[in-house]
């Protein structure tokens, strides 16, 4: 996934500037845990921040899944950004690493995000968090994470359910992208990219890995209802057809509690994948969504 390029309007104290790709700067947040392990892995670890002038009170908490094609990216890179806007509009912020492919393949993501979810409820006490406010936030391949765990975790009533998800430009269904390719109804670096991530993340070719295709797929996993759900995706992303963004919305929007209140679909005219511009990297992009989970509280 390329850098966010440098025409982005970001604030000064928030991020470095300095080296090729734009780094986030955290020593501005004084009240902070670094690298809490949730399992023995050392990827296995998320950092968590928390707003200034915290009081007592168990606050709503942002938990940021990285993207980076499912094999590779890092908790503490351009992709927390947004969550320095949680942080300001009173959320504690968590920013999640997961084992990579091709070291770790399916399904090894997707349960470290369930486990990490287990961890930050069991610990919500000790870190002055609400277990009952804890809103994903997912882009790319985390997108497809959050998408998963969070309509997994609402349909089974499991105890790693979320208060809402939003998925910015996400991986929805390895299974449209596969048919799209098949019919040759999509852009070349789509086609270029299915095979690849295929053999690192499921180990294997499409046509070979088909149950794995088929599991990483987000629409089966839509229940009778829904949790809150936000979709962003923009019209020029070359990697994520936002059509199949479009698509799923229309199937979250036939389940029994659907509605403009818990379901939202924001598509970016004009806007390539996250990474190659600044769009979800804009405070305009970012606050609607945080102001949406609010709405969920």
């Amino acid at each position: 996934m390329p850098p966010p390029i440098r025409k982005t309007k970001f604030v000064p104290e928030w991020i470095d500037m300095g080296p090729k790709i734009p780094v986030p700067k955290i020593d501005w947040i004084q009240d902070k845990r670094l690298d809490i392990r949730y399992g023995d892995h050392p990827q296995q670890r998320y950092d968590l921040y928390y707003p200034e002038g915290r009081t007592e009170e168990p606050l709503p908490t942002l938990v940021i899944v990285h993207g980076g094609g499912f094999t590779h990216m890092d908790k503490r890179d351009w992709h927390m950004y947004p969550g320095f806007f949680a942080l300001r509009e009173g959320f504690a912020l968590i920013s999640v690493n997961y084992r990579l492919a091709p070291k770790s393949k399916y399904p090894a993501a997707e349960n470290d995000l369930m486990n990490a979810i287990l961890h930050i409820k069991a610990n919500a006490d000790e870190y002055g968090l609400d277990a009952d406010r804890l809103c994903l936030y997912g882009t790319s391949a985390g997108g497809n994470l959050v998408t998963i765990v969070g309509l997994k975790g609402h349909n089974e009533n499991a105890p790693y359910a979320v208060r809402a998800i939003a998925a910015l430009c996400p991986v929805l269904s390895f299974r449209w992208i596969r048919d799209a390719v098949r019919e040759r109804r999509t852009s070349f670096l789509i086609r270029l990219m299915l095979p690849y991530m295929c053999r690192q993340y499921f180990g294997g070719r499409p046509s070979r890995v088909t149950d794995k295709v088929d599991r990483a797929s987000a629409e089966n996993y839509i229940g009778e209802t829904i949790p809150p759900f936000y979709l962003q995706s923009g019209t020029r992303d070359p990697a994520i057809d936002f059509r199949d963004v479009v698509r799923f919305h229309g199937l979250l929007s036939e389940v029994a509690n659907a509605s403009s209140d818990n379901l939202a679909l924001d598509i970016l005219e004009g806007s390539p994948h996250a990474g190659a511009g600044p769009d979800y990297l804009e405070p305009r992009n970012i606050l609607p969504i945080l102001e949406f989970f609010k709405r969920q509280f």
